[in-house]
């Protein structure tokens, strides 16, 4: 049965942000949240993989992986998802959000097979390698799903929600971390007996545990490529109001009353006029000085968490062997005792974290969740820098306690901030390229962080100096957050796209200004 329409305004936009939350929402978290949730896994199961690898092929060099192969291979997937979030914000702009949607999982489907049949040769340089390549591609899709299925959350929410809607897609990704982490215990179980008589059983625990990435991919591949285009594009972009009553009906399953009204003779009328966004429009949007300092400050911010939030997540496991958690007397206890560790971390940090944002965005909002994050991450990463060894001394259990509080501090805040506010603070014609641009640079960070505290934790800077410089890159993006970055909780995406929207809430206004970015930014 159809469900009854609550459009009680002039226009499909106003319907959007006013619908109430419903199942359909429900369903836009689910099919844009489960793409996440798979990013995720997969990204973190590098930490798994390897510790693996090191213990399977390169038994002469400790055990580990040497960092130059290491380092590559934990930043491969963060610098392919450079690529795709640009490629893919750019292509959602200009052909729109349905077209590119689905297109993402393809290729993280195909990426995640090449990666779990990677070649199994002599010495393990052609593994590393092969997997390089595979988890660079993986990184591709990966990418393109940040600016895909923040923008389309975002254009298919409603005002009072949205915030809530967008923290509860991102925090699908705490899933994939967990489940990362639990497929791995629970095959390593399974091969327990395999493994203390021939530890190159390990090879396929490694294995199944990539594999199982494109379980939550085919589970959403059918959703994406089926969903309609967004509403909110066709109509900003496309100028095509028919079409856009038939997506938002299409989608929220209603009677057809979403049009827009002419102004001259107050009739329900469709305006056509085919067009695509441009590169053009984007720099004449932000060769504004206002828009510029904005751009600036979605990529400044995404930068530094990243680097704490990838810097620390691609090189936990060996952090945690530093601080001595993972010991034990034969290999599979060793590597048993790691993988409980970092669910440990992600079970008491985590997915609390990701919690609390989603209860607390549309209450305390977005900036003041990010600055909030961003200084008591500089707090917490002062006091694990500089009481380091004191703290171990004292208690390896207090050590994890407050790296965990970190964790639950990087999603509450500014880990789930910065992937909000870009897609509410840009107009529909470059909301996806510029969300993709400040993602990529958020991946920038990542890529340097993975690449980089590889070598920082095993050099002499140490765990503890590594900390230290984490919460100089904390406290900058407290300073960056207080100077460029506005609230946005309680606009709607129609207000953002005013001129002056991103300062303060816009004002009601009448229908013949709905397309306001359209007349007066480009």
């Amino acid at each position: 049965m159809a469900e009854a329409s609550n459009f009680n305004g002039p226009n499909a936009l106003e319907s959007l942000d006013n619908r109430s939350f419903s199942r359909h929402h429900v369903k836009a978290i689910l099919v844009s949240g489960v793409g996440f949730l798979a990013d995720q896994y997969d990204l973190q199961s590098i930490n798994i993989l390897t510790t693996i690898i090191g213990y399977t092929y390169f038994a002469g060099n400790n055990n580990a992986i040497p960092t130059t192969p290491g380092s590559l291979l934990s930043a491969a997937a963060t610098v392919g998802a450079i690529a795709g979030q640009i490629i893919f914000g750019i292509l959602a702009d200009k052909y729109g959000r349905k077209k590119m949607y689905g297109i993402e999982l393809m290729i993280i489907i195909i990426g995640t097979v090449g990666a779990s049949l990677s070649a199994n040769t002599a010495g393990g340089v052609s593994v590393v390698a092969i997997l390089c390549f595979w988890r660079l591609f993986q990184g591709l899709g990966i990418g393109a799903d940040y600016p895909m299925s923040a923008t389309i959350a975002a254009e298919f929410a409603n005002k009072q929600r949205r915030g809530t809607m967008l923290a509860a897609v991102f925090s699908m990704q705490g899933f994939g971390t967990v489940g990362a982490y639990i497929v791995a215990i629970i095959f390593l179980y399974i091969f327990k007996d395999t493994i203390e008589t021939d530890p190159a059983a390990l090879d396929h625990v490694w294995r199944i545990v990539v594999a199982f990435g494109i379980v939550p991919c085919l589970a959403a591949l059918y959703y994406r490529l089926t969903i309609p285009e967004s509403p909110r594009y066709t109509m900003k972009v496309l100028k095509d109001n028919e079409a856009a009553e038939r997506d938002m009906n299409t989608y929220f399953n209603t009677e057809g009353v979403n049009k827009v009204i002419d102004d001259n003779d107050g009739k329900y009328v469709s305006h056509k006029d085919e067009q695509t966004a441009s590169w053009e429009e984007f720099k004449i949007y932000f060769s504004k000085p206002k828009n510029a300092k904005l751009l600036f400050g979605t990529c400044a911010n995404w930068f530094l968490i990243d680097i704490a939030v990838y810097g620390l997540s691609l090189n936990q496991s060996t952090i945690i062997s530093k601080i001595g958690y993972a010991t034990g007397s034969t290999m599979f206890d060793k590597v048993s005792n790691l993988i409980i560790g970092n669910i440990i971390v992600v079970l008491a940090g985590n997915l609390p974290g990701y919690w609390l944002s989603i209860a607390l965005i549309e209450i305390v909002g977005r900036r003041g969740l990010q600055l909030i994050g961003f200084i008591m991450l500089t707090i917490i990463y002062i006091i694990l820098s500089a009481g380091y060894t004191a703290i171990l001394n004292a208690s390896v259990g207090a050590f994890i306690f407050l790296y965990a509080l970190g964790y639950l501090f990087i999603n509450m805040g500014p880990n789930t901030t910065t992937f909000i506010i870009p897609v509410e603070i840009y107009p529909t014609r470059v909301r996806a390229t510029a969300h993709g641009i400040s993602a990529a640079s958020g991946k920038l960070g990542a890529a340097i962080a993975s690449f980089g505290f590889s070598y920082a934790v095993k050099s002499s800077i140490g765990v503890q100096g590594t900390l230290g410089i984490l919460a100089g890159c904390m406290f900058l993006g407290a300073v960056c957050t207080f100077f460029f970055t506005p609230e946005t909780k309680g606009l709607t995406l129609a207000e953002d796209e005013d001129d002056d929207a991103t300062v303060a809430p816009a004002p009601q206004t009448s229908v013949n200004e709905v397309e306001r970015f359209d007349e007066k930014d480009v």
